[in-house]
């Protein structure tokens, strides 16, 4: 928007094809300055998903960007992965090559994401799109950093019940799940934090086959994306559908109205069932959990933000 200034902001992310949208559509994003991106242990390893966080920022002509790399497994557990959804590659059916040219910075994630906040010191978010560990490791070397940030958003947890059909619809999600002692460090830290829910992207915000198939028309972009969505269809349900999660995470920081949310403190099970997450709604809660969401009008931003890119060509 003409005038308006810009949010700072860090993607501590592990693409994984929904951070890889997700990213896609923030590097060009008028309301977005992006100061730092790090990588994360967690839908791959850590270097897969930093080569292909890499090759986003050389397809979309923002090399310009420092990316940091960061921890190679959870803080005190053995890290799975999510290739089952994400392929083998991590980019759904968008296959990225295997080598790069643009390199990561010589300096961690850790100590990058700490100097660049402390730079923007009260103006600076964080766009957490994968596991916790990055962030739990800074808030235990630097603990000052805690009150140096504005605001966290991010994608993960199931707080209210039981495993089903096979699918985790509650209780467990993979972010949370694959380092809890992470995420507990994160929400306990007192920042303000804005959580999107795993059950939000992939049923109140998913796309369908034939919106899937709409995206592709749009433009070169819109190619891009469906090629990668084509291969990252949702498991365990009737029918075929594309999950929103770290998308919606990134729209509500610019969208807000889109969705509804309540103020809660959260719970995070470390020990009989690692990643189960409870809340309690409390309006003096640090936590803003969102609970629903304009669907039709959030679908229509996002096709919005694909045609800002009409001009645009990879090659």
């Amino acid at each position: 928007m003409k005038g308006k200034k810009r949010q700072n902001c860090i993607f501590d992310c592990d693409p994984g094809a929904d951070d890889a949208v997700a990213l896609s559509l923030s590097l060009y994003d008028d309301e977005l300055d992006i100061k730092l991106i790090t990588t994360v242990c967690g839908n791959l390893s850590l270097n897969k998903v930093t080569r292909n966080a890499l090759h986003i920022l050389e397809k979309f002509k923002r090399t310009n960007i420092p990316l940091a790399m960061g921890a190679k497994k959870a803080m005190e557990r053995i890290s799975p992965d999510a290739t089952f959804i994400h392929q083998n590659e991590g980019l759904g059916g968008y296959i990225p090559p295997e080598i790069v040219e643009t390199k990561p910075i010589e300096e961690d994630a850790i100590e990058a994401m700490y100097e660049t906040i402390k730079k923007f010191k009260n103006d600076i978010v964080i766009f957490a799109l994968g596991p916790h560990t990055n962030l739990g490791h800074l808030f235990t070397r630097h603990p000052d950093v805690k009150n140096m940030i504005s605001h966290i958003y991010c994608e993960g947890c199931a707080p209210y019940g039981l495993k089903s059909e096979g699918r985790w619809v509650e209780y467990i999600s993979f972010n949370v799940s694959s380092d809890p002692e992470a995420f507990k460090i994160v929400i306990d830290s007192g920042i303000p934090i804005t959580i999107i829910p795993s059950r939000m992207g992939r049923e109140l915000a998913n796309f369908t086959e034939e919106e899937v198939n709409y995206i592709k028309t749009i433009n070169d972009v819109g190619r891009f994306i469906y090629e990668i969505y084509s291969g990252y269809w949702e498991h365990n349900y009737p029918d075929r559908r594309i999950a929103t999660n770290d998308t919606c995470a990134c729209m509500i920081m610019r969208y807000p109205k889109l969705f509804k949310t309540k103020r809660a403190f959260f719970e995070v099970d470390t020990d009989k069932q690692p990643g189960k997450t409870v809340i309690t709604f409390n309006r003096k809660g640090n936590i803003n959990f969102a609970y629903k969401v304009n669907k039709k009008k959030m679908h229509q931003i996002f096709y919005d933000e694909i045609k800002k890119l009409d001009n645009f060509k990879f090659y």
